[in-house]
């Protein structure tokens, strides 16, 4: 007569191990900072990170330059950073947000405007491939400040 194995325990060890497999790969971390133009705080727009792995995430710059990003991938390099600024658009003209080529990613959602004065920035900070920021996420909170030069 053969002695009888258990399944129960490698089985429960396998269900463990993905159920922590799981876990790792979904760590995500807030990213909080202050955005400036010539020294002076952004008052309103948005800072979006296009992440190496195509997601995009987005966070509302306050009047007073501060914002804050929850839910940044972490661990997955660096992400290519943009800040928009929601200067009103000179009559005639009308926004279009276009995604670049090289991320291949979603849209990302069109930017909330708050009353009040607004900054207006350099075009080239809208734009992943010209802006020249970006941002490394590796811990669960992160200050990145950027200071945008003209």
């Amino acid at each position: 007569m053969r002695p009888r194995r258990s399944l129960r325990a490698p089985l429960g060890a396998l269900a463990l191990g993905c159920l922590l497999a799981a876990g790792c790969g979904s760590k995500t971390a807030t990213v909080t900072g202050q955005v400036t133009y010539k020294g002076n705080p952004v008052t309103g727009g948005s800072v979006v990170f296009y992440c190496s792995d195509k997601q995009i995430v987005r966070g509302l710059i306050g009047p007073d330059g501060r914002y804050s990003i929850p839910n940044v991938p972490s661990g997955i390099g660096p992400a290519t950073v943009t800040v928009q600024s929601h200067a009103r658009v000179p009559e005639g003209f009308r926004m279009k947000q276009q995604l670049p080529p090289s991320v291949g990613g979603p849209t990302p959602p069109a930017p909330d405007r708050t009353d009040g004065p607004r900054t207006q920035l350099p075009l080239r900070y809208a734009q992943p491939e010209e802006s020249g920021l970006s941002v490394s996420v590796d811990r669960d909170q992160v200050t990145y400040d950027i200071d945008l030069k003209p």
